[in-house]
């Protein structure tokens, strides 16, 4: 059975650019670009790993987060190199993001 992952962030290209490395056969990705979408695919669907971007309009990925089941594995994907992380999520990640990195993650997360 496929593992699934959730990105979201505003840039929709990112997302389409995320989905095109990261989903295979052993792993769905869905993305999204608004938070409010984002949050109602959760219910539906509980996720095996979340992405969440932190600047997102209205409110930050922190904030996104913590409405998350705490069980839920989350990440943060930033390009603000001063944010230091919270309890909320496993890693930071810093825009742009390596590839390889993200890869080495995923697995030894799933």
């Amino acid at each position: 059975m496929k593992k699934l992952l959730y990105y979201l962030d505003d840039e929709k290209m990112l997302c389409d650019l995320f989905k095109e490395i990261f989903e295979s056969e052993k792993m769905e990705v869905s993305t999204f670009t608004k938070s409010d979408e984002f949050l109602e695919a959760i219910k539906l669907r509980t996720p095996d790993l979340c992405f969440i971007d932190f600047r997102l309009p209205g409110e930050n990925g922190e904030v996104v987060a913590s409405r998350l089941e705490t069980s839920i594995p989350k990440y943060l994907v930033t390009g603000d190199i001063d944010y230091t992380g919270s309890d909320y999520f496993i890693k930071v990640f810093n825009k742009p993001i390596q590839i390889p990195i993200i890869k080495e993650e995923i697995n030894k997360y799933l």
